[in-house]
């Protein structure tokens, strides 16, 4: 059976991602599974990849001991020779300035205080939880990922965890020549030894660059499955926003999803919270320690609501410095800033700033600074440390065998990166950006900024950025850019290139253009063509869009008398329950009342869409402004349209055309629809022109 299935993957690799997928692991450990390169699987792991099989297990677990054998029959013959020395240092001879070779936090200077970290204060419960997760890894090898804000003790936490449980272990920590590739490169070579932590701090660096991000969650996954060379422990550390976007599982699952073996790999992970600030209680328990070092002592004093770990960090004077920049150094911290939260990598190349910052100073701004020599003068300002603390960049040292880069590259810091990331979220970067990205930015960060210019409607942009990627190597960039010309070409005019385009792109594995195909013809008007498109995508792995063309099709009233579908035999056949009235409010109510105890702007814009299918419109749109103030782009898109049926068309423009700086066009590109629909053609080119153009005539590669 194994024979037949490598077989079968080596004709459809999709095959092979797809039961990657089902089984909810990684492509790589499912290819270690079929070639036998798993040694010693785990139960739960086994069962699971029979499961999606389909199979029964006895078979298997015959395969697997007759594998174990022969492995134990010629283990020197066809176990790999390490390339070196094991990874890493003994924990155990550590001194405490090694810690700043972690990226533990630099406390700022105090005078008489002479070690080089401030006493450590502990948090019952989360270190408790924390040290007991580590010791756990005696036993079996671990993921350990600790979640929690910049600055507030995380890799501290982690530092002293290791120190106190594992000090007979090594911790090795992957940096040179980029963080992804060392750890990759590693792992292949046969040096990582057993009783071993691998610290990944900032995990998000390592798991989400496009397809290194991948690699890496497989070499990781399997490492974690065969447990070969003894038990070792992942240990990493991961915003809040970053861990949201790795472990969510997307509507429609393709061959492009940029994050699937991430997803297999965190599921596995225990995951441990780090609160924002000690406890009143903690703090009055801690007195003695705080009293006895000046660092905590002054950080206790200042800190407002028990941040002592922001303070020492030096968060609140990062702060004070990026509210008090001057027009030029705002410029480049917010090009910076987008540059992060837009996908790009930590580490950022000169030009990209240079060239992106004239786009955020308006033209009075423009004309005081005396143009870009001021540039010069805000990086050094910027770069300058406060009280031995780094400023808001950091000027990037390259370490020993670590590529040269012809340019400066400066990291922005992790603070300001998650601050700046929450005040700017609804906020769209000028084109210098977008240009700046496209001359500037690095390889591995193209597919990411593409994909972030579609998001904003930003589409000529995407297609140069997309091209770039192509050119760097990247296998799936030509597939993202015949989707973003199949947008353009829809948004065009040109059903036809557009739906051309699009069944390319879902040959190639990427079926959610011709979804959102389906749903502009539905929003035209064009229902048989909406419905065959629909069904397309669905048999090309997209089965929500029949669901989601049903969905607007109740909402536009049409469900009642339209005759039974093509789609509704596909299963979308609950939405009859959808017709009535009384249920649609009772859940409205539900959906409210939960969303408003919580704050959350999906349940809000959930309740409002509930509501407006129930008919209360004065109640949607109340319930869409109070999504929007908290913070949901896509509440304004669906606001614009009731708003334009309310025959407000200028408050309906403003609020597509927000909620497309934010990173939802599509309120944008239906206003474009219904203009064209109702023979405006002047709104409609005006509209579309503000986020599918930039400034001047670009050239698109037409021909693909």
């Amino acid at each position: 059976m194994t024979a037949q299935l490598v077989s079968l993957f080596n004709r459809d690799p999709r095959g092979m991602q797809r039961l990657a997928a089902a089984a909810g692991l990684a492509a790589g450990t499912i290819q270690h599974l079929l070639s036998g390169k798993t040694k010693n699987p785990h139960k739960e792991t086994l069962q699971r990849f029979v499961q999606a099989l389909g199979q029964e297990p006895g078979p298997w677990l015959e395969v697997q001991a007759r594998l174990e054998v022969a492995d134990r029959e010629d283990s020197k013959q066809t176990s790999p020779e390490p390339c070196g020395p094991p990874l890493g240092r003994m924990i155990g001879d550590l001194e405490e300035r090694d810690a700043l070779s972690l990226e533990v936090h630099q406390a700022f200077a105090a005078a008489g205080a002479a070690p080089v970290l401030p006493p450590y204060l502990m948090r019952a419960g989360f270190d408790d939880r924390l040290r007991a997760a580590v010791a756990a890894a005696e036993r079996r090898s671990r993921l350990v990922m600790v979640i929690g804000d910049s600055s507030t003790g995380k890799t501290r936490a982690c530092w002293e965890a290791i120190r106190a449980v594992l000090p007979d272990w090594r911790v090795w920590h992957p940096l040179a020549p980029c963080r992804p590739l060392a750890l990759v490169e590693a792992l292949r070579s046969n040096r990582l030894a057993g009783r071993s932590v691998i610290w990944l701090n900032e995990a998000q660096d390592y798991l989400q660059p496009p397809q290194a991000g991948e690699s890496v969650a497989a070499e990781l996954q399997a490492l974690l499955v065969e447990e070969s060379i003894g038990p070792v422990l992942v240990l990493g550390t991961m915003w809040p926003e970053y861990w949201k976007i790795l472990t969510h599982r997307p509507e429609q699952v393709t061959d492009l999803d940029p994050y699937r073996a991430a997803r297999a790999l965190l599921c596995q992970a225990e995951e441990i919270i780090a609160p924002r600030q000690f406890t009143s209680r903690q703090i009055a328990d801690l007195a003695k320690t705080i009293a006895a070092d000046a660092r905590l002592r002054a950080a206790a004093e200042r800190a407002p609501g028990g941040r002592i770990t922001q303070e020492l960090a030096g968060a609140r004077e990062l702060l004070r410095r990026y509210q008090h920049a001057d027009p030029v150094e705002h410029a480049v911290l917010w090009a910076a800033i987008d540059a992060r939260r837009l996908g790009h990598d930590p580490l950022l190349p000169e030009p990209l700033l240079r060239h992106a910052a004239p786009g955020y100073l308006d033209e009075h701004a423009w004309d005081q600074v005396g143009g870009l020599d001021a540039f010069s003068t805000a990086m050094d300002r910027l770069t300058a440390k406060h009280r031995r603390l780094p400023g808001p960049l950091t000027e990037h040292q390259p370490r020993p065998g670590e590529p040269s880069s012809p340019h400066p590259l400066y990291r922005l810091a992790s603070y300001l990166e998650q601050h700046g990331r929450r005040e700017r979220a609804l906020l769209c970067p000028p084109s210098a950006f977008w240009e700046a990205a496209i001359r500037a930015g690095t390889p591995t960060a193209l597919a990411a900024l593409s994909q972030a210019a579609v998001n904003r409607g930003r589409l000529r942009h995407a297609c140069r950025l997309a091209e770039k990627a192509a050119d760097a190597g990247d296998p799936n960039a030509l597939v993202r850019l015949r989707g973003i010309l199949a947008k353009l070409r829809e948004v065009a005019g040109n059903c036809e290139a557009a739906e051309r385009l699009a069944l390319q792109a879902a040959e190639e594995g990427d079926p959610t253009v011709l979804g959102q195909l389906a749903l502009m013809r539905e929003r035209e008007g064009e229902h048989k063509a909406a419905e065959h498109l629909a069904l397309q995508a669905a048999e090309a792995g997209a089965p929500t869009v029949p669901l989601q063309l049903g969905l607007m099709r109740r909402r536009a009233s049409m469900r009642e008398t339209a005759k039974p579908s093509a789609f509704e035999a596909a299963g979308v056949g609950g939405l009859a329950a959808w017709r009535q009235e009384a249920r649609l409010r009772e859940a409205a109510e539900r959906f409210a009342l939960q969303a408003a105890y919580a704050s959350d702007p999906d349940g809000l814009r959930l309740a409002a869409e509930l509501w407006e299918a129930a008919g209360d419109r004065e109640r949607a749109e109340r319930l869409y402004q109070q999504a929007i103030d908290a913070g949901d782009t896509i509440a304004s898109g669906r606001l614009a349209l009731m708003r334009d049926q309310a025959g407000d068309r200028r408050a309906a423009e403003h609020l597509a055309l927000q909620a497309a700086d934010a990173g939802d066009p599509t309120g944008l590109e239906k206003l474009v629809s219904m203009r064209r629909r109702a023979g405006d053609r002047e709104a409609a080119e005006h509209l579309a022109r503000y986020g599918l153009t930039a400034e001047g005539e670009i050239e698109v590669p037409w021909s693909l």
